[in-house]
Order: structure tokens, then sequence, then C-alpha cells
């Protein structure tokens, strides 16, 4: 009778002071699945990431493009505009610079050469402009202002592909304000 009562003793839940087998796997369940859909979470937020610094990085292109033509532009004389090409020349040198709209290597895309406007696929020092990603629809320039000082209106319109399933169409504006000739 002893034993019987020292077992009932040592079986109480009075005494019981430490965690069932079914209590620590239901709590290690639970705290897999929080991991689970955490770890998911993170891998989707690294992949979008990644996708976004790879467009970040055409934009960033397609920018820079564009200021550089800006920067020409503001330092040309002579300057032309066609609907979809520009040609000027540079202070003190005679050749003409040209940019415009070309299909290149399969794509449209915004070419600079020499001497020819619009560019060709056999114009001199033809130069691809954009990124591989970057594909132009359309290219707009209109010129208004007075002719000492040409105001260039340039509108850029067309698709940037960063991988196989991700497109983002742009509209880029911008103007580009020739400088005044030094009077002397």
């Amino acid at each position: 009778m002893a034993i019987v009562v020292n077992m009932k003793r040592i079986f109480s839940k009075k005494n019981n002071k430490g965690f069932t087998l079914i209590e620590m796997m239901v709590s290690v369940s639970i705290f897999v699945i929080v991991a689970l859909i955490v770890s998911g979470v993170l891998v989707q937020l690294s992949v979008a990431y990644k996708k976004a610094q790879a467009m970040r990085l055409l934009m960033d292109n397609l920018n820079f493009a564009l200021e550089k033509m800006n920067l020409e532009i503001r330092e040309g004389v002579s300057i032309e505009v066609n609907n979809d090409a520009i040609h000027f020349k540079q202070i003190g040198d005679s050749t003409v610079f040209c940019y415009s709209n070309l299909n290149y290597n399969g794509r449209n895309t915004l070419v600079k050469c020499e001497d020819n406007c619009p560019c060709s696929s056999s114009s001199s020092n033809l130069k691809d402009m954009l990124s591989a990603g970057l594909e132009l629809t359309s290219l707009n320039l209109r010129s208004f202002g007075p002719s000492k000082q040409e105001r260039i209106l340039i509108n850029v319109a067309g698709q940037a592909k960063s991988s196989a399933n991700q497109t983002a169409d742009f509209v880029i504006q911008t103007t580009a304000t020739q400088r005044i000739p030094d009077e002397s």
C-alpha cells in the first residue's frame, strides 16, 4: 500500500514540472512551420530585389545616354532637327554628329554616328548608346526657341527587358538647351 501511495505522489501533476513529449512535438512543429514561412518570404524578397536592381541598371544606362546626348547638344552648333534625328557640330570641329533611332543588331536603339543623318548601319563611327536590354519604340525631337539658343525637346519611349519574364515600358522627356555662344 505504501508503494502505491508513493507511486501516486511521483506521477501526480503537482510534482510533474517538465513538458510531455506531445507538447514538445507540437511546439517544434509550430516553430518549423513559422521558420519555413519566414524563409520563403526572405527568398521572395531576395528575388524581387535582384529583379529591381537589374531594371534599375537598365534605367541608369538610359539616363546616362540621354545626359550624354543633352550635354553634346548643349555644346553643339549648327543644330538641325528632324522628327527622329538631330545633327550638329561641336564648337571648333567640322565633324557633323548625329543621334537617331536605328534598327541595329536586331533591335531599335539610339545610335550616334558621324556625317550621315539619320544614321544607317554603314555610318562611320556608329555607336549604340543603349544597353542590350533597352529597345526604343519612338524617338521624337522638336526644336523651338530663337536661333541663337536652340531648345530641343527629346521624347523617348520604349521597353526595358531585364530578364525573360520582366519587361517595363518607359517614356522619358527631357529638354536640351544650347549654350549661348560667348560674344567677343
